[in-house]
This record gives structure tokens, C-alpha cells and sequence, in this order.
């Protein structure tokens, strides 16, 4: 790692144990939020300019939640200025004292320094003036960042809220125009005859963005998976779900858009490989025989008042005069369960936290089909973060997240810790917008009676971030029969473990609980070849085969495939079928043109 780049790793550390002590600091939050911009993060940075930004309106409002916390952390931050001023008064950079970025509290309106001395300044500046310079760098940090991480809607609705409050500060007013002319020239790159004139910024700017799924180099959470100590721990775990299988370390293909051309041609080629975990049968697994059989609590559904256990999310049993009432929980009016043992699981496990919080998860529930997926993620991120309350776990450390491979780029120190890096440079398959990643997760958490900034340990961006990665690259889901979008989805860590191939030797369902079953040969499908029948799938599981699974619909075709892998899976599929299945198809196409 480069000197400059390790150097700025130290200082975000020093600067996240400031605000585990001091969480009400606005002024660290602007320094960590420019560490995080320099160290490539910018969707960390997103989420700490707008904490700053939060505080800010906090100090002005003297009914806010947090006016008392935020008006005392100003203070203090106000005293240290003074300080730095009164012992060195020909100094001129204060960062240690009260950072700032860009037109920090000792400039002009218009973003020039003036020429006065630090004395003069000191006696000027006004607790209101140094409330309002952290207000507009909050607002300078989160335009610029939006725009790296993609999110030019929110970027610029930043830059015209900045504006507003600063009308005459240049660096947004410029940051608006490079909003707008990028949109511009990839709206040309994609329509040459696109039509300027009917472009509207304020409505028209696209809003979701992607980041790196990252391996943070400052989680210490994150366990190696390959130790023998975490294989005999998912083994013990194993064996209660799968008793005729076991978790051994297996070599992949490294998948990347760049790993091999979607319409190769070569079924030879093979990419660069990592190491991953697998399932493997550890006897002989006849065919239609269940080979794994899970339950979950870190669960989630988003319809409002569908009759599902509140624990395992399976649909409840029916009930009628003469049979026991369903378990419920007597503090809510909804929370019902579909056995005693989940009843139990859920008070011992998570409801603790949520009991008696009507409808805190109401702002995922019932959203439009082009949001169920992002808000099903969000749902499971309470359930996790209830989880890791009732329980008094961090929540990467919950056994249902702390062995979830997240499908994280492979560290590139290079690129990570540039201090010139303005653009992420390597592929970005972490969906990313400041609603769903920052703005209702501080909602919920707030809905769930947590304090959003003494809470940062546990329910930081980035610990959030990784989260979301896990989930996305592990939840398993059920559609519904009214839109065909996911409505129920969960996350099995056993599960998890199998590996994908479009060639699968088991076949799942879904209802709360989830079982493998070992495929048959009358209910297998044929790897398709140009006019004629190819290959077919074998029937059963050997001992020492590998338990492969697959999470999307083996039947489309492998163009269908390969592209819903970029976005699942990290990269394209190169699975032996769909390498094969490709060459068919390139070959065809050769042949017409």
C-alpha cells in the first residue's frame, strides 16, 4: 500500500474511535467523509456528509431529538478552533481544529480566503457561521459524492438544496453543470439523435447508482472461511440441515464482466480462479431424496396484512373454533406465529426489539413491483439489525451473516486507497442510491427508537454496505403470483453455501422453510443445442459430488442467463452448460451471417 494511501487508512480509523466517543460531531463526520472520498469510498462518504448535514439542522432546532447532543458536540468543536487559533496564530490550516473541505469557515462568500489575520478571523466568526460552514460542505460532499457513486438525481437535488441555502459558493454551482453534462453525454453516447430540449434536470436525471461490493480492509469481522476452526463450526452446522453432507473448500471461477466475453465462443477458455466453499454429499443421494432442510429467522415479506409467521415468513396454518389459537405475541396486534417454537425463537432471538413499535417496518411494505427487491433488502437489514440488539451481537458477527460470502471484488489496493481516484475502476454490482442505502435505513432504525449516531458502531455505512452485499448475494425469494416480483425472501446460511451451475443436481422450494431435493432424470431439462436435443443432467448425488444449486431459472436460454448473472452473481456464468450451450449458439450465428 502506498504511504499516502496507508496514511489515510490510519486517519479514518483515529477518526471512527473520535466518533465512538463523540457520535454527535458533525465536524468529524465532514473529516472521515473526505478520508473516505480519498481512500476511493464515496458512497461512505455519502453516508457521513449526510449525518453532518443532519446534525447541522439538529444545532438549529432547538426541538430537535438531538439538539442537545449536536449544540454541545458544536461547542466543543468551537472551543478547539478557538484554542488552535489563540496558540498559533499565523496558522491557516485549522483541519485539525475544525475540519472542513473546500470553502472551509475562514473564507469568503465567494470562496476566496481572505487576507485577514487568524485573530481578526477568530473574533468574526460566529458559532452560526461555523454551523452554517459545516452545513455547506455536508451539502459540497454529498453533490460530489452522489455523482461518483452515479446518483446524479440526488446529486443534484443536493446541489439545488446547497444553492438555496449558499447561493454565491461556485464549487456547486459547477457541480450542478457537471451533474447535468454528464447525464448529457451518456444520454448521446446511447441516442446520438437524443433530443436536448425536452431534458428536464429536476425530473428526468437517472437515480440509481452502483459501488463496489468491498471487503473492507478495516472489517475484523469478517472470519476466514477456509480455517479449520470455521469449517468444524459449518460442518456441526451442516449436519443439523444436511446430514448426508459436508463443507469443503472448492476452487471457482473468478466472475467478472471482463472475465470472459458474454459471447464467447471458445468453451475452453477458463477464467482466473478463487477459492470459495461447497456442499458436498458425503454418501450416496438417491434421486427425489431431500438432501437439506433449513428454517431461517432472518426473514422478510412486504405485504402489509398477508397471514405469515412473523419468524419463518411461511404462510400461518388455518384455524377454526375448535382448534388451538395461533402463538402471538400480547404486547403487538399483529405479530403472529406459525408454531410455538417460533414464538419462542422470536422473543428469545429478535422481538424483544421491535415489540410494541407499530408498523416501524411500514415504509418497506406494500411498494410498487419496481421496488419489492430493494425493499425486501431492507427488511432483511431490521431483521439483522433486531437480531444483533436482542441478542448484544455486532451484526456480522449473527451465525446468519457471518459466514455469508458477499461476492466481494477481490481487494485491488491500487485502485481502493488511490488518492486520485475520482471514478470507481473496477466493476460496480452493488446497487447503490442514497434512499435505499442511506436515507431508509436511518428511517427504520430511527422507527425501530435507535439513536442513528450512538448506534454508528453497529449500523455504520459501511457495516450496512456489507450487509446488503450478503444479502443480495444469498437471499433466496418467492414470487408472487400477482406481479411476478419477489413478495418473501430469506436468508439460509447453509443453504448459501451451494454453488451455482445452470446444470444443477437438485431442485428447491420455498414456504419459511427451505429443502434440497436431489433431481430425478424425468425432471431434468436438456441443455439445448441448434436443432437438436444435447447433453442431459444426471439423476441423484454421488458420494464426494458437489451439491450444486441454482438461483435463477434453469430454463431460459443461456444469453437470459448470462446476462442475470452480471447482476447476481458478480459477472457472467461460466458454468460447464452455459460455456457449452454459448459455443452452440455463436456457431448458429456464424452459420447465418
Amino acid at each position: 500500500m502506498r504511504l499516502e494511501n496507508q496514511s489515510s487508512l490510519n486517519e479514518r480509523n483515529f477518526l471512527t474511535e473520535q466518533l465512538q466517543e463523540s457520535p454527535y460531531n458533525a465536524h468529524t463526520y465532514l473529516r472521515r467523509a473526505n478520508c473516505y472520498e480519498r481512500l476511493g469510498f464515496p458512497d461512505l462518504a455519502v453516508g457521513d456528509a449526510y449525518r453532518a448535514l443532519l446534525l447541522t439542522d439538529e444545532v438549529q432546532d432547538e426541538s430537535g431529538e438531538y439538539h442537545e447532543q449536536a449544540v454541545e458536540a458544536f461547542e466543543q468543536a468551537w472551543q478547539s478552533f478557538r484554542i488552535c487559533a489563540e496558540h498559533d496564530e499565523g496558522h491557516t490550516d485549522t483541519e485539525d481544529c475544525l475540519p472542513v473541505n473546500g470553502e472551509g469557515p475562514i473564507a469568503n462568500s465567494d470562496g476566496q480566503h481572505s487576507t485577514k489575520t487568524q485573530e481578526e478571523h477568530t473574533d468574526e466568526l460566529s458559532y452560526d457561521s461555523i454551523t452554517r460552514d459545516c452545513a455547506y460542505n455536508a451539502f459540497l460532499i454529498l453533490t460530489r459524492t452522489l455523482l461518483k457513486c452515479g446518483c446524479l438525481n440526488s446529486a443534484y437535488d443536493f446541489a439545488r438544496r446547497g444553492l438555496m441555502a449558499f447561493p454565491d459558493r461556485q464549487q456547486i454551482k459547477e457541480l450542478q453543470k457537471q451533474i447535468v453534462g454528464k447525464h448529457q453525454q451518456n444520454k448521446l453516447q446511447q441516442d446520438p439523435a437524443w433530443d436536448l430540449s425536452s431534458f428536464d434536470p429536476k425530473t428526468d436525471l437517472p437515480e440509481q447508482g452502483s459501488v463496489r461490493r468491498e471487503l473492507y480492509p478495516w472489517n475484523e469481522h469478517e472470519p476466514d472461511r477456509f480455517s479449520e476452526s470455521s469449517l468444524q463450526f459449518l460442518n456441526g452446522e451442516m449436519r443439523k440441515v444436511a446430514p448426508k453432507c459436508e463443507v469443503r473448500s472448492v476452487s471457482l471461477p473468478l466472475l467478472h464482466e471482463s472475465a470472459l466475453p458474454i459471447h464467447s465462443i471458445e468453451p475452453s477458455t477458463v477464467p482466473p480462479a478463487i477459492k470459495q466453499l461447497g456442499i458436498f454429499a458425503t454418501e450416496d443421494i438417491a434421486s427425489h431424496e431431500t438432501v437439506l432442510h433449513e428454517s431461517s429467522l432472518l426473514t422478510a415479506n412486504i405485504r402489509l396484512y398477508d397471514p405469515l409467521c412473523d419468524a419463518c415468513s411461511s404462510p400461518l396454518p388455518s384455524i377454526s373454533p375448535e382448534s388451538l389459537s395461533l402463538s402471538s405475541c400480547p404486547s403487538c396486534d399483529d405479530t403472529v406465529f406459525c408454531s410455538e417454537n417460533c414464538h419462542v425463537a422470536a422473543q428469545t432471538r429478535y422481538h424483544p426489539t421491535v415489540c410494541g413499535k407499530a408498523d416501524f417496518d411500514i415504509v418497506a411494505k406494500d411498494p410498487s413491483p419496481s421496488a419489492a427487491a430493494n425493499a425486501l433488502y431492507l427488511l432483511l437489514l431490521a431483521r439483522a439489525v433486531a437480531l444483533s440488539e436482542t441478542q448484544d451481537i455486532h451484526p456480522l458477527d449473527l451465525p446468519e451473516t457471518k459466514y455469508l460470502w458477499g461476492d466481494f471484488t477481490p481487494p485491488d489496493m491500487a485502485y481502493a486507497h488511490s488518492t486520485s481516484a475520482t471514478e470507481f475502476s473496477a466493476s460496480r454490482h452493488l446497487p447503490f442510491t442514497f434512499h435505499d442505502n442511506v436515507l431508509a435505513p436511518l428511517h427504520l432504525l430511527e422507527k425501530m427508537d435507535m439513536d442513528i449516531f450512538a448506534a454508528l458502531p453497529r449500523c455504520d455505512t459501511w457495516v450496512l454496505n456489507t450487509l446488503f452485499a450478503k444479502f443480495r448475494a444469498t437471499a433466496s425469494a418467492r414470487l408472487s403470483t400477482r406481479d411476478g416480483k419477489p413478495e418473501v425472501c430469506a436468508v439460509h446460511p447453509m443453504w448459501c453455501l451451494a454453488n451455482h451451475s445452470c446444470a444443477p443436481n437438485v431442485r428447491w422450494e420455498w414456504g419459511g422453510e427451505i429443502r434440497f431435493e436431489a433431481r430425478g432424470d424425468e425432471d431434468v431439462q436438456g441443455w439445448k443445442e441448434m436443432g437438436g436435443q444435447g447433453r442431459r443432467w444426471g439423476k441423484g448425488i454421488g458420494r464426494g459430488e458437489e451439491v450444486l444449486n441454482h438461483y435463477c431459472d434453469v430454463g431460459l436460454g443461456v444469453r437470459e442467463r448470462r446476462e442475470w448473472a452480471i447482476g447476481a452473481l458478480g459477472g457472467i456464468c461460466v458454468c460447464e452448460r452455459c460455456i457449452w450451450e454459448e459455443s452452440q449458439v455463436s456457431s448458429h450465428e456464424q452459420l447465418l451471417s
